[in-house]
């Protein structure tokens, strides 16, 4: 059974980090291209799981690998945004260490306990992982995103761009936290409403135009 709204969160999150995506790889500072390029990954890896919701196939596990691979890339995209003040050596052995955390969790999550997702009576989909994949997931995409948001948002030049953007992502933040850990349908479907409406707000916010750089 397809969960219409579950389809319609996973397609309407796509479409809107795409929107937000295209509008900070405009930019012809290294920092929000780089932070762009990251939510162009996760709208990918959010476009993969619509067809999921969407087409329920019958092997669950090869699908959401593929797209867990855009989501992992867009986070070393994001540390790359949240390091983009740090001297260029810095910057690189935050990578290295990102990456190999990236590594860890692709192997826990894929070869050592790999997942096994599911969908529930009411058609929403579960990852499914195991704890310390799960533990891993929470520390590598707050850990990358919410310093990029700050770095980001640190340098747009309209302060109330900056605000709701900052304010937007960090909800999607802490909803996508819940709806890594949460197995409960009534939680989630509530969360589901909470980070939707946070896309939405991000759409709205950088609907019309490109953030501009300001160097503070």
């Amino acid at each position: 059974m397809t969960n219409l709204n579950a389809f319609i969160f996973f397609l309407v999150g796509a479409v809107s980090l795409a929107v937000v995506a295209v509008r900070f790889i405009a930019s012809k500072n290294f920092g929000f291209r780089m932070f762009g390029t990251g939510l162009a990954l996760l709208a990918t890896a959010f476009a993969v799981w619509s067809i999921i919701v969407g087409t329920h196939p019958d092997d669950l596990a090869p699908w959401t690998t593929i797209g867990v691979i855009p989501f992992a890339a867009a986070n070393l995209f994001f540390v790359a945004a949240g390091t983009s003040d740090f001297k260029p050596a810095a910057r690189r052995n935050l990578l290295v260490v990102a990456t190999a955390v990236i590594g860890v969790l692709f192997v826990i999550r894929t070869f050592v306990s790999p997942s096994q997702p599911s969908f529930s009576d009411t058609g929403l989909f579960y990852f499914n992982a195991h704890p310390a994949a799960i533990l891993l997931y929470v520390i590598v995409f707050a850990g990358a995103l919410m310093p990029a948001v700050h770095v980001v948002t640190k340098h747009i030049a309209a302060d109330r761009t900056a605000i709701f953007t900052r304010l937007f992502f960090n909800v999607v933040t802490l909803s996508a936290v819940v709806l890594l850990v949460s197995k409960d349908d009534e939680l989630q479907n509530w969360n589901g409403h909470v980070l939707l409406a946070a896309l939405i707000g991000l759409l709205v916010v950088h609907a019309r135009k490109s953030p501009a750089y300001i160097a503070r």
